[in-house]
């Protein structure tokens, strides 16, 4: 079971039958740019999230730490988003890794060697832990093809699969990536991480187009 075709095999099951099953989900977001000649060393902005995941296309969100943003409603390509005033159909607005309802777990697929990293333990279960290291053509495959990846980025996906179900429980991603050196910030590097923890799969759970 540690061998990297098993871990291919488990981790491509997880994804399909996290596809089709509700859950509740956590995710925590940050973004730190670093730097010795920046001014206080750099900063780091955080957005925390709780909500539901309805699948194929539906997730709801109460946040935390993204400013006036309170509550978004993501159905399809739809979102509704509260920044003071109740929930309003806005344009799209990515929160963190979340653009979509299903933008986190898709973003796992695409190229990289899925290598077994060990059991774990989320929320009280067991689970066999994934790691897949990405280089910038492995991150760039995963972003729009208008967002460019600099040659010198660097990646790492986690992803704890429930050693008894076979369901998601964790996943992980931090990013390293070069500071514009023409900026002016004196800024060097810049390190983007999210972890998205599931919990209650299978519960009945029900996400609404707001009235």
């Amino acid at each position: 079971c540690q061998t990297a075709p098993d871990a291919g095999t488990r981790l491509a099951s997880a994804l399909d039958r996290m596809a089709a099953i509700t859950a509740r989900l956590e995710m925590n977001a940050s973004a730190e740019a670093v730097g010795s000649s920046a001014l206080g060393g750099g900063f780091t902005t955080s957005i925390r999230a709780t909500g539901e995941l309805v699948p194929p296309d539906r997730v709801h969100l109460v946040l935390d730490g993204a400013g006036r943003l309170r509550e978004v409603v993501i159905i399809g390509h739809r979102i509704w988003v509260d920044g003071g005033d109740g929930l309003r159909l806005s344009s799209r607005v990515q929160i963190g890794p979340l653009r979509e309802a299903q933008a986190p777990l898709a973003f796992i697929r695409g190229p990289g060697r899925a290598e077994f990293a060990g059991i774990g333990l989320s929320r009280g279960v067991l689970t066999y832990r994934v790691r897949m290291d990405l280089d910038s053509t492995g991150l760039q495959a995963r972003l729009r093809s208008d967002q460019p990846v600099d040659p010198d980025s660097r990646g790492v996906i986690e992803v704890e699969i429930g050693l008894f179900d076979g369901l998601i429980r964790r996943q992980s991603l931090e990013v390293l990536e070069p500071a514009d050196p023409f900026s002016g910030t004196g800024l060097r590097t810049v390190r983007s991480s999210y972890t998205i923890e599931y919990w209650d799969h299978g519960r009945p759970l029900e996400v609404r187009e707001p009235n």
